[in-house]
């Protein structure tokens, strides 16, 4: 099966990964002044963590059901007896990290920071593993929220009933504004339950999170579409993330928001593929964001030669057999190099960040607003280059900058 879904590679950090499926409940009821978007009655998501894998532990399944991977290949308009096989096979595919191990056990008493993670249009908690465990590998605990909005692939609702994929043209911006609106509600509600589980001790037999993580350095992040949510959740002032971490950001839906002034109020790393970055408008709307951000000096915007939008998911890593001869792509990076250079500039980033901690009360904002309406160009220069560590020859803050390869 090797030869046709591609192992995946192993992970580059110090530890040993596991993972667990959450459905965490709203504990507040809903009531008639909060809009049906912006309540949620349960969020589910999928923890990636540092973890001490014992024997009798299994690894987990890419796919945790195969509807799951006939929802991808209908999206990508396969035909029915192509997508039934793949299915099968994906559903089978084993990742590098374990289901339900134990979280990792030190001398000393360790917290690890937290990633919330949202995944983009035709995403689900499961087809980003590859780089939410490789950041857990490097110590970080990611929980990868499975958005019920109608944005992913196919998503389990509520009541186990399938949520499935919206497909709506993607510039119809009431409802992607709509959707955004649950988004955060949703991101708001994770927060809510890993506060919970930060402490109380697991009693249903489940990995134990209790005094593991650490509440206080929390990093939002995002795919495509969950690179708007990010830059959402990055506009509240008193917002407890310290940084945020853009991957290929769709950043047009908050451009045309007409009730809400984006600034973003944390540092904020963008890694663009190259197709992304090819994209005029996008790529605008994303440096303006990040140009006139409240920590503009100390963000970055880079992009990646040879990469394509789905180098930063598991598709292109598990398929890659299939597309390595595949000439009418320019895009022809190795995907588990994709991956490894995602993972190292966005690891070497929120380090960087999260030994400094930000605060609300420490942020100086600038006296004038500034409005994100297109029809208005900015004329604010972006300030002087900041380069980190590792990257210090090949990445300049908010310059489009190609890694060397």
């Amino acid at each position: 099966m090797s030869l046709l879904l591609a192992n995946f590679p192993p992970l580059t950090g110090r530890y040993s990964v596991g993972c667990h499926d959450i459905e965490w409940q709203n504990q507040q009821p809903s009531n008639s002044r909060t809009p049906p978007d912006e309540y949620c009655k349960s969020v589910l998501m999928r923890l990636y963590y540092p973890a001490t894998i014992k024997k009798g532990d299994h690894k987990a399944n890419w796919i945790t059901h195969p509807d799951y991977a006939k929802a991808l290949c209908d999206i990508a308009k396969l035909p029915a007896f192509l997508s039934n096989w793949l299915s099968g096979l994906a559903s089978i595919k084993k990742t590098r990290f374990y289901k339900d191990a134990q979280v990792l056990e030190t001398d000393e008493p360790t917290q690890f920071p937290v990633i919330v993670f949202s995944h983009g249009l035709g995403g689900n908690r499961l087809i980003y593993s590859s780089i939410c465990s490789d950041l857990a590998s490097h110590g970080f605990i990611v929980a990868a929220i499975e958005h019920r909005d109608g944005s992913a692939s196919l998503a389990k609702g509520v009541e186990d009933e399938w949520v499935k994929y919206d497909n709506v043209p993607p510039e119809v911006w009431g409802f992607r504004h709509h959707q955004l609106r649950h988004r955060v509600a949703e991101v708001e509600l994770c927060l809510a339950g890993l506060d919970e589980l930060a402490i109380t001790k697991s009693n249903k037999g489940g990995p134990n999170f209790e005094g593991k993580l650490n509440m206080k350095s929390i990093v939002m992040a995002g795919h495509s579409f969950g690179g708007a949510t990010t830059m959402l959740m990055l506009n509240d002032k008193a917002c407890r993330f310290q940084c945020g971490l853009l991957l290929d950001p769709w950043a047009q839906p908050l451009m045309m928001l007409t009730d809400t002034d984006v600034h973003i109020q944390r540092p904020v790393i963008a890694i663009l593929s190259e197709q992304f970055s090819f994209w005029p408008d996008n790529y605008e709307s994303v440096q303006e964001l990040i140009d006139h951000s409240v920590h503009s000096n100390k963000s970055l915007c880079l992009s990646l030669n040879g990469t394509e939008h789905q180098h930063q998911s598991d598709v292109l890593l598990v398929l890659r057999y299939w597309t390595l001869f595949d000439f009418r792509s320019p895009f022809q990076i190795d995907p588990v190099r994709a991956i490894d250079l995602n993972t190292e500039a966005a690891v070497t980033f929120i380090n960087n960040i999260l030994s400094k901690p930000i605060t609300a009360s420490k942020i100086a904002y600038p006296a004038t607003k500034v409005s994100t309406n297109n029809a208005k160009k900015r004329s604010r220069e972006p300030s002087a280059p900041r380069p980190i560590s590792n990257f210090d020859p090949i990445i300049n803050h908010t310059k489009k900058t190609k890694l060397a390869l």
